[in-house]
């Protein structure tokens, strides 16, 4: 009666961590689309959109009316996300 289910969090934090993905694949594109108009609220998305998904992950996998294997397949995505940027701002420190 009382089984573990998935709830609203778990679908929304794939759709942020999708969401940050894609942003951070398309801030190039948009940014030269509109003269970097656009590069900072996309980044700030981006950072923002990244700390909701580890935070909601951590909520989600320690709740135990909830089962975890669509946060799973979230946090793999936002490990993702998380290297990418690890690796751009190290990038970013080395060669300036």
């Amino acid at each position: 009666m009382n089984e573990p289910r998935y709830t609203w969090r778990s679908y929304s934090l794939v759709v942020v961590s999708i969401l940050v993905t894609l942003a951070m694949f398309l801030l190039d594109p948009i940014a030269s689309a509109t003269n970097e108009g656009a590069s900072l609220p996309m980044m700030v998305f981006i950072f923002i959109g990244t700390l909701v998904s580890v935070i909601g992950i951590i909520f989600v996998i320690l709740s135990k009316k909830e089962q975890s294997k669509i946060a799973l397949i979230a946090l793999a995505i936002t490990l993702f996300n998380c290297g990418v940027i690890a690796f751009f701002l190290f990038v970013g420190l080395m060669y300036t």
